[in-house]
């Protein structure tokens, strides 16, 4: 009785807190009004059009429909216990950052980007140390927090290279240029290696694959284009897409054989 309460009240938080994140999304007039101030064009090199931001909001519908399932899990209870702290703490940073996507609070906003990165990671790391039972649990929890810390890891990149912009940095030069690309191929990389590390990798690659998809489109196409930063980009993208495929087909092996 005693843990359905606490199950009960962890959910309340997680709902609250995830509540609190999409009031301050659909309180403005667009997501681009709240994200605009490290979206922009012209801000960076790396920009991530709208239509790479829209998984945050089924991303965060996902961390709603979790808070629910673990309070009425069965299975893999001991699993839950462990998370739900890490999960209240997740949906609390995810609305200080969306609330802080202001131009002016660029800053504090990367701050509890990085906090939230951080905690989804670890969450990701207790996932793929634990064998999930329940197909909804698999495709829900697993997928739900892997796609958020794969997709994160790009974005809080975007914005670190948003803030040295808005620094004062010349985001034109060729050094700042060539540092992005950089860093973005050395993420790429590492998520290429996480993606033969366990289930959990495959998600985190296709979330990240997601947003770098559209900064490709956008350094070709889009008003402040840099086509040696979209063909760094390109290379990288295609790396891990071939990671994630490779992967994706011995985890299908695996699962027929299995059965």
């Amino acid at each position: 009785m005693e843990l359905r309460i606490v199950s009960a009240g962890y959910s309340a938080l997680m709902l609250l807190a995830t509540s609190w994140a999409l009031w301050a999304v659909l309180a403005a007039s667009t997501l681009v009004d709240v994200a605009g101030s490290w979206l922009e064009r012209d801000a960076f090199v790396s920009s991530v059009p709208l239509f790479g931001l829209l998984p945050w909001i089924g991303l965060t519908a996902g961390v709603g429909l979790y808070a629910i399932w673990q309070g009425v899990a069965r299975w893999r209870l001991e699993l839950h216990q462990k998370l739900r702290p890490w999960v209240l703490a997740l949906a609390l940073s995810n609305a200080l950052w969306v609330l802080c996507l202001k131009r002016e609070m660029i800053g504090l906003s990367l701050i509890c980007g990085y906090l939230l990165l951080v905690i989804l990671v670890r969450i990701a790391v207790i996932l793929g140390r634990n064998f999930l039972i329940q197909h909804i649990d698999r495709w829900l929890t697993r997928a739900c927090f892997g796609l958020f810390a794969g997709w994160l890891s790009v974005i809080i990149m975007s914005q670190t290279l948003a803030f040295f912009a808005i620094s004062h940095a010349n985001q034109n030069s060729l050094m700042f240029k060539g540092a992005s690309a950089l860093v973005l191929t050395l993420l790429a990389l590492f998520l290429c290696a996480v993606t033969f590390k366990n289930p959990m990798g495959i998600y985190l690659n296709s979330g990240a694959l997601w947003v770098l998809t559209w900064i490709i489109i956008d350094r070709y196409n889009g008003q402040g284009s840099s086509p040696l930063f979209a063909t760094v980009s390109l290379i990288a993208a295609v790396l891990m897409l071939i990671c994630l495929l490779s992967a994706l087909r011995t985890r299908i092996q695996r699962i027929i054989s299995s059965q």
